[in-house]
């Protein structure tokens, strides 16, 4: 009896551990149990982002999006997960979640056929096709990353996460905040032990409470006018340790541009 006592705690133990590893990590998806959102920034407008969309599920805001042509938006790959396009509803041309918008059906998800391979969130991209073009008031199109950055230069996110990582209401009102690119050797350094930062990843944040999180999952980072990367994910938000992590827009434009012919 003894032994099986032990046996039995032994995996209580194990089994709580990993249900706090896998909550812990967070892809930043409105409800999942992984994150992303802007915490430290402020109340913004879509005429100052005319690119941003964002997507309901059933109805309900999931995650953000950014709009590089009529008809295709780039969004993260596990923001869409198991989800058939005809559940999807794109919207743009919208400061609030709580307006109507222009809305769009979507009609095509391409996923790269190595996304998640060999580590979580590697090529976390997704490339949705339109029913039709988003045209509208507010509504314009950004164009992909083909500037040059360096360490110290900041990157603009903008969406509709949470505002805090214990919070996971997201705001009505769309919100903007800008953050610091960090060097990928001290990203390497924070997720050591913890995560795989791959190449297709880096990492942004200032470590003193500006962050994506929960809910700007798939929304854009915007550096010189560009798309340069789309949130990701993270180990808590705005986190003095652990900075966010995007994809890089520049490691998976082949992908983007083949998608975009399909």
């Amino acid at each position: 009896m003894r032994i099986y006592s032990h046996l039995r705690t032994a995996t209580i133990l194990l089994l709580f551990h990993i249900i706090y590893k896998a909550t812990e990590k967070s892809s930043r998806v409105q409800g999942a149990p992984i994150s992303a959102r802007i915490v430290g920034g402020a109340a913004t407008t879509i005429d100052k982002a005319k690119f941003l969309v964002y997507l309901r599920l059933n109805g309900k805001f999931i995650c953000g999006g950014s709009l590089v042509s009529a008809q295709h938006v780039v969004t993260a790959a596990h923001c869409i997960d198991g989800v058939s396009p005809a559940k999807l509803v794109v919207v743009g041309g919208a400061t609030r979640l709580s307006e109507t918008g222009v809305r769009r059906g979507v009609t095509k998800i391409i996923k790269p056929t190595n996304y998640n391979k060999p580590n979580p969130y590697h090529m976390d991209v997704a490339v949705l096709k339109l029913a039709s073009d988003m045209k509208g008031n507010n509504i314009a199109t950004i164009p992909l990353c083909k500037a040059n950055w360096k360490i110290g230069d900041y990157i603009d996110l903008y969406g509709w996460g949470q505002l805090a990582e214990n919070n996971r209401q997201s705001v009505d009102q769309m919100r903007h905040v800008r953050v610091p690119l960090v060097l990928r050797s001290k990203c390497l350094q924070a997720y050591r032990n913890r995560e795989t930062i791959t190449s297709s990843m880096f990492c942004a944040g200032d470590l003193k409470g500006k962050d994506s999180c929960y809910g700007d999952s798939g929304g854009p980072a915007v550096f010189q006018n560009e798309l340069c990367g789309v949130v990701s994910w993270g180990l808590r938000c705005a986190s003095q340790v652990y900075p966010g992590v995007y994809t890089s827009i520049k490691s998976v434009r082949d992908f983007i541009d083949r998608a975009m012919k399909l």
